[in-house]
């Protein structure tokens, strides 16, 4: 049994708790089931009061890897994630997480240690200024200056992440206020409120896809559940409209739907751009348009424009609006199967859709079901041809001749990525939850492995490196009923490469192939466009990651010819824990064939 010191013997039911306990029990409150922290002295009385909590704490290695578990929490669950990290270089640590947060519109609550108060504006060891950190990539910066407060400023923390477009919170604990005795109580959490689509919103719609040769329907953003997926998709083909997803959040719809039709963003396939170009109705649902999106502005454009979203500013969108329902995705895809009366569609207790049976629709005037058009059927040929791996014969998309010691002819000493993925495609199961950074190496998953229900994929949509790992521990905890695949660049895996130590702690299934070609492949291929020749701070010397992998207690492989690839997934695979398979690639062959 745990022995209390004398400072916590006081605390029994009926004595207040301490401002840092009662922190503890508000966000038990709000549904938090896990705190991604690194310790830190400036918070110990929240440490202390997790020792009793229900909330686990997830002791993670460094504070960018823990505030990168916390969003991709936030994106899978819709609660806000939690990270608690302490002042100064923590907090400077966490900032990319918070920068990925309010980019990517993610709930996330960031709890930071801070000096006692009586010491401010002394320059104080660790000292730093809180808002003038985070006030311009968060929502809003708190700080708890009032132990009575303390419940209060948590509810006003969960409550701002997720309401209009979700984002960041900062929180701010003075270490001598967490141990003060507070007077406040749990709260309630604040009662969420959205708005419902207007009646005459979801019928000025269905007039304007009438009116449109060409709608494209473009999905993002991650107010979505299994439910909302299917209702989208099924209302998607019954309009008849093509389905584009935008970058690093097109897990929205299940790919294997006939009127799907690609991703927008780096690496989108040309038929997924030229079908965006070519709309004359753009309907985004849950995102907006944007610069990556429209290749620098520079496509799709002019189409008429409808945005649906929770975002009445419509924060980040280019270009005409001609119709703006401010809603969250889920009570949108709600009020189509209320309002649109398309077909007989009922919905189950589970909250599941009972269809009617194909021939037997209950059908009413212009709402009766179109059949796909011949554009969106050519499109998805085009599509499923360009999601099947070449292998051998054809050249890289990125390759280039500044790359250093590789040719670029497949052959002994070199794993073929594309070929490697007809593999990864066969064994994955569809269920899987795929996890990446940023960097070329992410253009094999959005390419080869389709996903088939939210959450399915996690990446961050403001091109962070280091995201996959983290994301991949925080997808097994999450969901450990689930398969989870990272697929990583030898640079990307090594911002945060030091948290396989924390997916070996927790025991997280999760597997990992490592894309080794000793490069920073994507910013190489810059310099052999722009300095041909001239490529420079960009070559790499990497570890053994098998190894790596290995003495953080995991299974780790190395793989240098192709044919010895599938072998060693399937091993990864079956692997109970962390599992790494490292594949010795071309640093001239940087992306997918065509």
């Amino acid at each position: 049994m745990r022995q209390k010191n004398d400072k916590h013997e006081a605390m029994d039911n009926s004595a207040p708790l301490s401002a840092g306990h009662l922190l503890v029990k508000e966000l038990e409150a709000h549904g938090v089931q896990r705190s991604y922290l690194v310790p830190g002295e400036s918070y110990l009385d929240v440490l202390d009061g997790l020792h009793d909590s229900t909330i686990t704490p997830i002791v993670c290695r460094q504070e960018g890897g823990a505030g990168y578990m916390a969003v991709a929490e936030g994106r899978m669950t819709g609660v806000p994630g939690i990270a608690m990290v302490t002042r100064g270089p923590g907090a400077s640590n966490v900032m990319v997480s918070i920068h990925t947060a309010f980019q990517d519109a993610t709930p996330l609550v960031v709890f930071v240690g801070l000096i006692p108060t009586a010491q401010r504006g002394r320059e104080s060891f660790q000292e730093f200024d809180l808002s003038g950190w985070f006030s311009t990539t968060t929502k809003k910066v708190l700080t708890l200056d009032d132990p009575d407060k303390a419940a209060e400023v948590v509810a006003d923390a969960m409550h701002t992440a997720v309401t209009g477009r979700p984002g960041p919170v900062v929180v701010g604990l003075p270490e001598e206020i967490l141990v003060k005795a507070s007077s406040g109580t749990v709260l309630p959490p604040r009662t969420h409120g959205s708005a419902a689509p207007y009646a005459g919103d979801v019928t000025e719609l269905r007039a304007r896809i009438l009116q449109a040769d060409r709608p494209v329907l473009i999905i993002g953003g991650e107010d979505w559940s299994p439910v909302t997926s299917r209702r989208i998709a099924q209302w998607s083909r019954d309009r008849g409209l093509g389905v584009i997803g935008t970058f690093r959040a097109y897990d929205g719809v299940d790919h294997d739907s006939p009127n799907f039709l690609g991703i927008l963003g780096f690496g989108a396939s040309e038929v997924a751009k030229r079908t965006f170009a070519e709309a004359d109705l753009h309907i985004f649902l849950g995102c907006v348009r944007t610069d990556v999106a429209t290749n620098g502005f520079t496509i799709g454009t002019d189409a008429k424009t409808v945005v649906i979203g929770p975002d009445a500013d419509a924060h980040g969108h280019f270009g005409s609006l001609d119709q703006h329902i401010v809603t969250p995705v889920n009570r949108f895809a709600q009020a189509l199967f209320t309002e649109d009366g398309a077909r007989a569609y009922s919905v189950s207790s589970d909250g599941s859709i009972d269809e009617p049976a194909v021939g037997d629709e209950h059908l009413s005037g212009n709402d009766e079901p179109v059949p796909l058009p011949d554009w969106i059927r050519d499109a998805r040929a085009e599509l499923e041809e360009w999601r099947v791996p070449v292998t051998g014969g054809a050249t890289s998309a990125n390759s280039g001749s500044g790359a250093g010691s590789g040719s670029g002819d497949d052959g002994d000493g070199f794993v073929d990525m594309d070929e490697a993925f007809v593999h990864v495609k066969e064994l994955l199961p569809d269920n899987a939850i795929i996890t990446y950074g940023a960097g070329n190496f992410s253009g094999w998953a959005t390419r080869f492995l389709p996903t088939h229900g939210f959450p399915s994929a996690l990446g961050p949509r403001n091109g962070s490196m280091g995201f996959g790992l983290p994301a991949a521990v925080a997808a097994g905890l999450v969901h450990p009923e689930r398969p989870v695949f990272c697929i990583a660049g030898d640079g990307d895996f090594l911002m945060n490469g030091q948290e396989l130590a924390t997916a070996a702690q927790y025991g997280v299934n999760l597997t990992v192939v490592v894309n080794d070609n000793s490069v920073y492949g994507t910013i190489l291929g810059h310099q052999d466009r722009e300095y041909p020749g001239r490529a420079t701070g960009t070559a790499l010397r990497s570890p053994d990651f098998a190894a790596m992998a290995t003495a953080f207690g995991g299974l780790g492989l190395s793989v240098e010819r192709t044919e010895d690839f599938r072998d060693a997934f399937e091993q990864a695979l079956a692997h109970e824990g962390p599992a790494l398979v490292r594949c010795l690639t071309d640093p001239a062959i940087r992306g997918a064939r065509v």
